[in-house]
């Protein structure tokens, strides 16, 4: 049953609603015409002003004809099936959120976007007001200027107004939309294409971070992890029903690689394709072999629960923005090779416990680790065959209980090994910063790619990568792989290593001291900037930048352990919409500059200079009072335990700095 909400309840929160005008559009359709599904980019209103369509918002069916009213918020999937010759709407497009002090508690909800996601449709009892502020929105946008884009907003209120006065009379029912089930429908229709976090989130207009954790935390599991456990499903529905050939099968769920395919299959269902299709022709005509289900698709279960969500960084991002999500084949001199190494470490004798080159002959177990069943602890050089039971982000992984010979292929979260007092024998490029110069000699940079044969050399007893599903099948036969999520609180996320390695009492120590040091400085820099209002800029090309809120470069230490106040559209756009950053135009610099401005220097763009400079850029009052304060460190995008301390010496010095 769909959560309904009380219309005098939404009239209260459009009456505290800071809005922003996106995009108004007159669509006309004709017969014949393919249609494709849409996602809404921001919230809309879908105004039929001729014809009539079936109208699909998210599953729920409307029968739109003239002066049909259809609301859906952001991410919202539109199919229109026409019913008549032509069809004519108006798409209004709109952001809206509320300020912290809102009436967002008459809801019964900590969502504060959730309002304007609601999905309703009607046909008002009076159209004709709203037929004329539609057209003449129309009108006023199409001229472009400035004047005429402010004159939009106006009449939007009244439409606005307008429309909740007739909901008003007519007691329309509103809906409260679901983004776990969109996403999970969206996954079931689609998971043969060839999906991953960055495209879904691209796809329903969300950040990565934000509809990872969103996603995690109705369902309990990972976007990719549920995508797999749909696609074993329909693989093993197509075993049980068809003739198709291997081959037909894997290329149907989403595997180019038939043997790919037949490992996953096997790792989730505890049998391959074959032994699963010989089993199920013998069984009961109607019975049904279950493979690995989730229950129910929006049923939460037992997950971690964190005191603050932060927003993620962008150091799991590549220089043009797209998440490194490494699809490379392992090829077969690497597989030969790995048969060799095998062959050698069971002839060869014992490890070298001074940290030497020799292998050990202990191998991980092969049963109860549900995504670690073919590690072998290839190059433990640790002098112990001591194995543990991790819970990691990719399930239980058996790993050293002292590992020594650490590869991290996720780079950014070096720093949280260094402040543990262990080096990784190997470690991705992001991790070579200013912050951990002298902290990394002899430790081999593995680039930003996924080098199988170089990480072999190195002979890892434990590896640590980001979540993919594809690259932790691959790096589990050379060693224990154990996944990391972004998006973990600072404190949690060490933890979480301490664990890994064994060194939980240096973690706690090392938040100890640090949580000291908060205490120490927030005082005196709450004392220095009292109420004005600190902005992060990172500069994108010589026509647009970016303003972020926790989001790395120094974020995380001025907004979340100093509580500082960022610009209220900073604020609205950056932070309280959880996407964690927002896109800005050079015209609309005065309105996010703060009082006090940090400028993260590495961007990957030769040429992002000019962004600060010229007449609009002089007469900001943080440039005219010497408050700009500009950070080249690559690690200051990052948020790892040796780049906050790098940043907290930064920003500390730069807000209490005599003037």
């Amino acid at each position: 049953m769909k959560a309904t909400v009380n219309v005098q309840e939404h009239i209260l929160v459009w009456n505290d609603a800071a809005l922003k005008i996106m995009d108004v559009r007159h669509i006309v359709m004709q017969a014949g015409e393919g249609v494709r599904p849409y996602l809404f980019p921001a919230s809309a209103f879908l105004y039929v002003t001729h014809g009539s369509a079936t109208l699909i918002l998210d599953g729920n069916e409307h029968a739109a004809k003239r002066f049909y009213m259809l609301h859906g918020g952001k991410g919202t999937r539109l199919d229109i099936i026409l019913t008549d010759e032509s069809f004519h709407y108006y798409l209004i497009f709109y952001k809206a959120s509320l300020p912290l002090s809102g009436v967002q508690h008459t809801l019964g909800h900590t969502d504060r976007q959730l309002p304007f996601r609601l999905q309703y449709g009607f046909i008002p009892l009076h159209p004709a007001i709203l037929y004329e502020l539609a057209e003449r929105m129309l009108g006023e946008w199409l001229e472009q200027g400035r004047l005429e884009r402010f004159h939009v907003k106006t009449l939007f209120y009244q439409f606005v107004y307008e429309l909740l006065r007739q909901m008003d009379q007519q007691q329309v029912s509103v809906l409260r939309p679901n983004l776990t089930s969109q996403l999970i429908r969206y996954m079931q229709e689609h998971y043969a294409e060839p999906l991953t976090r960055e495209t879904l989130a691209h796809t329903f207009h969300y950040s990565v971070p934000y509809l990872s954790k969103h996603f995690r935390r109705e369902t309990g599991a990972s976007i990719i992890d549920y995508l797999i456990r749909i696609r074993m499903n329909k693989a093993g529905a197509l075993l049980q029903q068809t003739d198709l050939s291997l081959q037909e099968i894997s290329a149907s769920v989403g595997y180019a690689d038939v043997s790919y395919f037949i490992r996953m299959f096997k790792k989730h269902t505890g049998v391959t394709p074959k032994q699963f299709k010989d089993e199920s022709v013998q069984v009961a005509k109607g019975s049904y072999r279950p493979i690995i289900r989730l229950g129910s698709s929006i049923v939460p279960r037992r997950i971690r629960r964190y005191s603050v969500i932060r927003d993620d960084n962008h150091y799991q991002y590549s220089d043009k923005g797209d998440l490194l999500m490494y699809r490379s084949k392992l090829p077969v001199g690497i597989t030969l090779l790995l048969c060799l190494t095998l062959l050698l470490s069971a002839c060869s004798g014992p490890a070298n416990t001074k940290g030497g080159t020799g292998t050990s002959t202990t191998q991980s177990p092969s049963v109860g680790a549900e995504n670690n069943s073919s590690n072998a602890a290839i190059g433990n050089t640790t002098g112990s065959s001591e194995m543990v039971t991790y819970s990691a982000v990719n399930g239980d992984v058996q790993i050293p209980k002292n590992p020594q010979r650490i590869v991290m292929v996720a780079g950014a979260f070096t720093g949280h090994l260094l402040a543990l007092g262990l080096k990784p024998v190997g470690t991705g490029d992001e991790s070579f910063t200013s912050y951990t110069e002298g902290k990394l000699d002899d430790v081999a940079n593995i680039g930003n790619d996924v080098p199988y044969e170089k990480i072999m050399e190195l002979q890892p007893d434990l590896i640590v990568v980001w979540n993919d599903a594809e690259t932790i099948e691959k790096l589990s036969k050379i060693a224990p792989t154990v996944a990391v999520e972004y998006g973990i609180p600072l404190r949690e996320q060490l933890m979480d290593f301490g664990k890994m390695t064994g060194r939980e009492e240096q973690a706690k120590a090392w938040i100890a001291e640090w949580d000291a040091k908060i205490a120490e400085y927030k005082p005196i820099v709450k004392r220095a900037v009292g109420d004005r209002t600190v902005s992060i800029f990172d500069s994108g090309s010589a026509k647009e930048f970016y303003a972020y809120g926790s989001f790395g470069r120094g974020g995380d230490i001025i907004y979340e352990e100093f509580g500082l106040k960022a610009p209220p559209i900073i604020q609205k756009e950056a932070i309280d919409s959880g996407q964690g950053w927002a896109k800005l135009s050079l015209e609309l610099l005065p309105e996010y500059a703060g009082d006090y401005i940090f400028i993260s220097g590495w961007t990957g763009d030769e040429n992002a200079a000019p962004v600060f400079e010229g007449s609009i850029w002089d007469k900001l009052p943080a440039v005219q009072n010497n408050h700009v304060y500009r950070e080249d460190s690559r690690g200051f995008v990052f948020s790892d335990p040796i780049s906050l301390e790098a940043q907290l010496t930064f920003v500390v010095d730069s807000l209490t700095k005599t003037k």
